[in-house]
């Protein structure tokens, strides 16, 4: 058994095919997800978004142009304003897509419909207050909705801020009246209104995650889980060997009489000590290169490796045990074929993807289990993500129990055709 492991240990480190799939191009395709996500990731302030406001008298007198002007002149702004003299000049802007919002303030008479109850256009949405008499109030005119790309995705989020910072300056405008009318003279302490608009309440910061959420970690595992698919293309060629139709090899060690489990496990445990060797260098090379921070969990991260190594060396066995009628080119395509298609449903290939297997995921949650790139990829995930280690035991024990079934499996399949050649 010795010997066999050496010999195919040996084999595989001269195999450039090997080489080539099990390290090289993991770590090629974690260099291209580095150039694709690392400006995401790199956007650390907010873009101050582009908002037009109407600088009439009434703007002026308005306690409101004091708030907007304290976002916008803030370290990192929030908004960044341009000044228009009128409410058509702004409705030109939003139009033109050069600002995404504008603010105005109108007197608006108790028996007068705001520009909501009026109902909107097909140029701007709008937003107003209905004060019980006539009194400056806040007006908001909003672009567009957008139409579910991903620019329009940051486009509606920009246009629920414009709106966020009107309607919390009317809610604290009205909870001011009703602090008034309920004491008159509590406007007059400063800081009892500063504490009624404040909301102060006692609050205990509670982690329920491991890691600071990133959804860009998701592709990198996803990729570590197609790496290991590949290397199930290790233990589908060693394996085939051992079929006596497959070589002059395979023929004379099936009548040497020599069993097959002999045979088979350090033909596998071979190719599981390699495979595990080429994904934990290609790991070491994702995690320094896409700075991911485990907090200390980088031994779990190992034991990961190792796991789905043997689920991969498990999954090539039972390929390269199939019956000799299938060529050897047939079984490497069968692997790739399914490598390439259950690394969709993983969500490698980018954000549609990653749509599509979530909402496979949720539909049929089973799918997360028994496709061995999701199953890996959420191996890893979990180790990243959770607080507790459940989540990752549970999957790590999936990946050792199902590769245990596929080498017997193996197992008896090799036995099969060892019969038969008798």
């Amino acid at each position: 058994m010795w010997t066999t492991f050496k010999t195919t240990m040996r084999r595989l480190l001269l195999t450039p095919s090997a080489v080539v799939w099990t390290l090289i191009f993991p770590i090629i395709l974690a260099t291209v997800f580095n150039f694709m996500f690392e400006p995401m990731r790199a956007t650390t302030s907010i873009e101050a978004i582009d908002v037009a406001v109407v600088a009439d008298d009434s703007w002026n007198a308005s306690p409101f142009s004091a708030v907007v002007e304290t976002l916008a002149e803030a370290d990192e702004p929030l908004i960044a304003l341009h000044a228009v003299a009128s409410e058509q000049e702004a409705r030109d802007l939003i139009e033109q897509g050069a600002v995404e919002g504008a603010y105005l303030v109108e007197v608006i008479d108790h028996g007068e419909k705001t520009a909501l109850e009026k109902g909107n256009d097909a140029d701007a949405s709008t937003a107003s207050a209905v004060t019980n008499e006539a009194a400056p109030a806040p007006h908001v005119i909003l672009a567009p909705a957008g139409n579910g790309s991903a620019d329009a995705i940051s486009h509606d989020v920009n246009r629920s801020i414009i709106e966020s910072i009107v309607t919390g300056y009317l809610q604290s405008e009205a909870l001011t009246q009703q602090v008034a009318a309920s004491n008159p003279a509590a406007p007059a302490d400063a800081e009892a209104v500063e504490r009624a608009l404040s909301l102060d309440a006692p609050v205990r910061e509670v982690s329920l995650t491991h890691a600071q959420p990133d959804a860009m970690v998701r592709y990198y595992y996803a990729l570590l889980g197609m790496a290991s698919m590949f290397a199930a293309q290790l233990a589908e060629e060693h394996v085939w060997r051992l079929q006596p139709m497959a070589s002059a090899e395979g023929a004379r060690r099936a009548a040497s009489g020599t069993s097959r489990m002999r045979q088979l496990v350090p033909t596998v445990g071979a190719c599981w000590a390699v495979s595990s060797a080429f994904l934990a260098i290609a790991f070491g090379y994702i995690c320094l290169t896409a700075h991911i921070d485990f907090g200390g969990r980088e031994a779990l991260c190992l034991a990961g490796i190792t796991a789905a190594s043997l689920l991969s060396s498990g999954i090539g066995a039972v390929v390269g045990a199939l019956p000799d009628k299938l060529e050897r080119d047939s079984r490497s395509g069968l692997l790739t074929a399914a490598t390439c298609l259950l690394s969709l449903f993983a969500g490698l290939y980018g954000a549609p993807a990653m749509q599509l297997a979530d909402a496979v995921a949720r539909a049929f949650p089973a799918a997360a289990w028994l496709n061995p790139v999701c199953l890996i990829r959420d191996m890893f995930y979990s180790v990243y993500y959770y607080d507790t280690l459940a989540p990752f035991t549970l999957r790590l024990l999936a990946c050792c129990g199902i590769a245990v079934a596929l080498l017997a499996g193996a197992t008896w399949l090799l036995r099969r055709s060892a019969h038969e050649h008798r």
